[in-house]
């Protein structure tokens, strides 16, 4: 039987031209249905602010910009080895589409949700996130991408069952906790570790629309989906 099943012939061009495309697919409709959803909007409307994270995400706003590590180039002159030490440059700036456009989205449920609850569920998933976040040099901030979301899922649960409220307004409550926790808690505490990146430009939320600020509110309407 096993003479019979074998992958196809040109299994790379299979992975390119079907199978990644459908996963984007899948991952389209799934993030506009979470818009749909959480924040309300039609079909028409989730698409359109879809296209708008994925736009955005070519877009990096600089913020400030200041000196990096002091780096050591070695040129080779006829034989006649140099050494120069140069101070690198480092460029903050800001993701439109990572990092902007969800923030907004997440700041615009807190006028939806119980304050209090949510940010005793903020405080501690910003600190837990804080905790498995580093910086990796070249990288930016790293987190093993589903501890944000299924952290701020179980505390946005655990905080909503103790203080009596719905069930139903976890995803909500998931979105806003997970979005401004990633951000507060592997990126914002992190500035101080700026240096430890790298020179060049570091941009929050700047691996683009699949950054993990974007992911986390994703992920967290998914996964508070199987509770609900």
């Amino acid at each position: 039987m096993r003479d019979y099943i074998f992958p196809p012939l040109f299994l790379p061009f299979f992975l390119l031209i079907v199978l990644f495309p459908f996963l984007l697919l899948m991952f389209f409709l799934a993030t506009s249905q979470v818009f749909q959803v959480v924040f309300g909007l039609d079909r028409d409307q989730a698409l359109t602010v879809f296209l708008l994270i994925l736009i955005g995400s070519l877009v990096n706003i600089p913020l400030y910009e200041r000196e990096g590590r002091t780096i050591v180039r070695e040129y080779n002159f006829f034989g006649i080895i140099y050494h120069v030490k140069e101070r690198s440059r480092i460029t903050l700036a800001v993701n439109l589409g990572g990092c902007v456009f969800p923030a907004i989205l997440a700041i615009k449920l807190l006028f939806e949700l119980p304050l209090i609850p949510w940010a005793i569920s903020f405080v501690i998933s910003s600190a837990v996130i804080y905790l498995y976040a580093r910086p990796v040099r070249g990288v930016g901030i790293a987190v093993p991408m589903l501890i944000p979301p299924v952290f701020s899922v179980i505390m946005s649960f655990l905080v909503l069952s103790s203080f009596g409220y719905p069930v139903t307004l976890l995803p909500k409550f998931a979105y806003s906790t997970g979005v401004l926790a990633a951000l507060f808690g592997a990126d914002i505490l992190h500035l101080k570790d700026i240096e430890r990146i790298g020179s060049g430009v570091v941009s929050i939320g700047g691996a683009g629309t699949f950054d993990g600020i974007f992911l986390t509110g994703v992920f967290s309407v998914v996964f508070s989906f199987l509770i609900v």
